[in-house]
């Protein structure tokens, strides 16, 4: 290796060290940011999935809210109904309370009072047929279930818990939103909880109306009054009857030794939880009030169809709804591809770091091939040199053997002025090469074309050179067309090429005794020149290279026949700048044959 090739060796090792600091660099950093990405991703989806249960939960509570006040409400209407008069004011309560589904009273043990076991309407049966028997086996105003009743006002305190778990704005004004909408929704089926029958006795509607200040603060305090000091003489009982759900509230005024009760209209109470779901939703969020069956009540957002595992799942307060909960589903969201922005990232480094070891090695490449150049043209200038110097030298000796008279008349002295000659056009042929191959280098090369008759152009070249061809030891033959061949193409150019080929057989094939020219025109087009020898043919190995500026299959200055390397080069340029072709082949019998072809 020279010196020039150790120090581009070292460049580029330079180079690669850098494309390896650069790309292993790059691959840290994104197995980095991949990491973030990974754990932000999972940080948002676990901030999405907390806050959508936080808004369950609160639809829960709003939902046992809207339960709690219907209850409240109508104990608190029928604690207000009045002793006298009773069955009348609880008729016309069912009839204008579209919340009341039934009535009744009954005995301290359980025993149905009302309605009667005369009853005729529908409902009065059926009420009797549902619960006397349950009444009457457990009746629920007994105190091992009386407490029971307060867990809806438990319940109460948690909404401003849940709003502070939320960490977005825009949840935030989302859920105080719903919050109103709840509250406003609230207010209304309190005020229908509370509406008392049509149907009063006079006087005591004439003794509410000049006492209404009174009646209005002792509303007041019964509402505000803790459920715990009417836990001995009110509450709410929910059975199962015929498969379905009801909820029956009990009251027991102080000092009475009966128990009046209302049955809850159930679909009117499910029409109005719908205003317990949220009214605004964020993108890709459902919820949905399932009740004991598993059946869908209400539903806000997108809600999947059933066996869908929900994102949270929030069960009732098992005293006002049993088996009743909220559920909520969330749309997985669209995860950032963090794997996908490593890979891609990491294609891009590869892509730089195969850029900077390509582009290394290119100019890598290109060094070697201008240092086998430089050297080839230092060959190239040493061959020249050596092969001007042995004409000149002839040309020197025998002219100054001439010029002092040293050689007799005769013979002797034509043979030297041959020999001077015969150096002369050897010379002159080695300068024409030289020439041609700067102005083809160049691309400065022009061709004059002309209508030419190649037979008869090629038998006027072969006329001049069969001596020096002779003197090579080489016998000529032509196999060349009696007709005329006409093409049109440059003169110079032509005879140059085949003076080359010539030439080129004259050094190499002068022991195998001939060189054959022929020409022939192709049924296809065009015309096809060969000049054929018996020499010793061209190695495998160079005959890709023969063609290459400067390749001689001996390139050392003591090679038996001398020359540049350049004459194959020339003639192949020559060729193909005539629209033609130049190729090798490997004669039959043994020699090389050299196939010009011309349109």
């Amino acid at each position: 290796m020279t010196v020039t090739s150790r120090r581009i060796f070292r460049y580029w090792l330079l180079l690669f060290v850098a494309a390896l600091g650069v790309g292993g660099g790059a691959w840290l950093l994104l197995r980095r940011e991949e990491a973030r990405l990974t754990a932000r991703a999972s940080t948002t989806e676990a901030a999405r999935r907390a806050a959508v249960e936080s808004r369950a939960r609160l639809v829960a509570e709003n939902v046992e809210l809207f339960v709690g006040d219907v209850e409240a409400g109508l104990l608190d209407t029928l604690a207000e109904s009045p002793a006298e008069g009773l069955d009348a004011f609880l008729d016309g309560w069912e009839r204008s309370n579209p919340l009341v589904r039934a009535t009744y009273r009954c005995t301290l043990d359980g025993h149905l009072l009302r309605p009667t076991g005369s009853a005729t309407s529908d409902e009065a049966r059926g009420f009797r047929r549902r619960f006397a028997a349950k009444l009457l086996d457990n009746p629920p105003w007994q105190p091992r279930v009386q407490s029971e009743a307060v867990a809806p006002v438990l319940q109460a305190d948690a909404r401003s818990s849940s709003l502070a778990d939320s960490s977005q704005y825009e949840t935030r004004r989302k859920v105080e939103a719903n919050v109103t909408n709840v509250q406003s929704a609230r207010k209304e089926t309190q005020m229908l909880a509370k509406s008392k029958s049509s149907y009063a006795p006079s006087v005591a509607r004439k003794d509410r109306a000049s006492d209404g200040f009174e009646r209005d603060e002792l509303e007041k305090k019964s509402s505000n009054a803790p459920v715990a000091m009417l836990a001995d003489h009110r509450g709410w009982a929910p059975l199962v009857a015929d498969g379905h759900l009801h909820l029956l509230g009990w009251l027991r005024p102080a000092e009475s030794s009966e128990v009046r009760g209302v049955e809850v209209e159930m679909a009117a109470l499910i029409a109005r939880l719908g205003g317990a779901m949220p009214s605004e939703l964020v993108m890709d969020e459902g919820y949905a009030l399932r009740d004991d069956k598993g059946r869908v009540v209400h539903q806000a957002g997108k809600v999947p169809e059933a066996g869908t595992t929900p994102t949270a799942r929030i069960s009732l307060a098992a005293p006002l709804l049993p088996g009743w909960e909220v559920v909520a589903f969330l749309a997985p969201a669209p995860m950032e591809s963090s794997a996908g922005f490593f890979y891609i990232g990491l294609l891009l480094t590869g892509i730089l770091v195969t850029a900077i070891l390509v582009g290394g090695s290119l100019l890598l490449r290109q060094a070697r091939l201008s240092e086998a150049d430089a050297e080839q043209k230092t060959s190239f200038v040493a061959n020249v040199s050596h092969e001007f110097k042995t004409p000149l030298t002839t040309i020197r000796l025998y002219s100054e053997l001439l010029e002092q008279g040293r050689v007799p008349e005769g013979p002797k002295r034509a043979e030297y002025l041959k020999t001077i000659g015969r150096e002369t056009q050897r010379l002159a042929r080695l300068v024409n090469n030289v020439l041609d191959f700067s102005r083809l280098e160049q691309g400065r090369k022009k061709y004059h074309r002309e209508s030419i008759d190649l037979t008869a152009l090629l038998a006027q070249l072969l006329n001049a050179h069969a001596p020096r061809i002779a003197e090579s030891g080489l016998e000529l033959k032509r196999d060349l067309p009696v007709e005329q061949v006409s093409v049109v193409t440059d003169r110079d150019s032509v005879e140059q090429i085949v003076l080359n080929l010539l030439d080129n057989a004259c050094k190499y094939a002068g022991a195998g005794g001939e060189v054959a020219v022929g020409l022939r025109s192709l049924t296809a087009g065009g015309v096809e020149l060969r000049v054929d020898d018996r020499g010793p043919g061209v190695p495998p190995g160079h005959r890709e290279h023969i063609f290459e500026k400067f390749h001689r299959v001996d390139d050392t200055l003591t090679a038996e026949k001398g020359g540049a390397g350049l004459g194959l080069s020339i003639a192949r340029q020559l060729a193909r700048g005539l629209g033609g072709d130049l190729r090798y082949a490997e004669r039959i019998g043994g020699g090389a044959e050299f196939v010009l072809n011309l349109p």
